[in-house]
């Protein structure tokens, strides 16, 4: 256990978030980076995550935060990420840094019922029907960060790829069409 809660807060430290275990909102927060960190970078943090009122949550982890709490809060860690865990989550730091608690447990949920099978529209649905608290702009929002959060470097290359040659050869038609068209 030590290990993952070493490792969680290495992570923690990468996207410059202290954790106060006293306050509900940071463990609110601590609950959904973790279970989203676990899924990008493909570790489990974690394993004993269960859907729960806010969204996925993980008892062992909140025993982790009460236990260590001075640890979360300084972000004391002797876990070094290693260059490929970094590089697992390097495009996703910035916009995970700027997700509020009420975010994190959208896009932690959403991504709960992705992985329980369900499609993009079938999560939101399901989620507005466990939360009917949330508004659906607030789950289509959190759909769209989930796509983001998703999207690693090589799609993103091979997306920008296609869409390079994409136009390229719409460019190309546009040009023979003008040529034929100056006939």
């Amino acid at each position: 256990m030590e290990g993952r809660t070493e490792e969680f807060i290495a992570y923690l430290n990468l996207l410059g978030i202290k954790i106060d275990s006293s306050n509900f909102e940071h463990r609110i927060k601590a609950q959904k980076l973790a279970y989203i960190i676990q899924k990008l970078v493909g570790k489990e943090l974690y394993p004993d995550f269960n859907f729960y009122i806010k969204g996925p949550y993980s008892p062992e982890l909140a025993k982790e935060y009460f236990d260590r709490k001075e640890d979360f809060a300084n972000g004391s860690s002797k876990k070094k990420l290693s260059e490929g865990d970094i590089n697992k989550l390097s495009h996703a730091i910035q916009l995970l840094k700027r997700l509020d608690p009420k975010e994190l447990e959208v896009v932690a949920s959403l991504l709960w019922l992705k992985e329980k099978g369900f499609d993009e529209t079938q999560s939101e649905n399901k989620l507005h029907e466990l939360k009917p608290y949330l508004k659906m702009e607030e789950i289509w929002k959190g759909s769209n960060t989930l796509k983001k959060l998703l999207l690693n470097e090589k799609l993103r290359a091979s997306i920008m790829d296609s869409l390079k040659n994409e136009t390229r050869d719409w460019d190309k038609l546009s040009n023979e069409t003008l040529e034929k068209l100056e006939q």
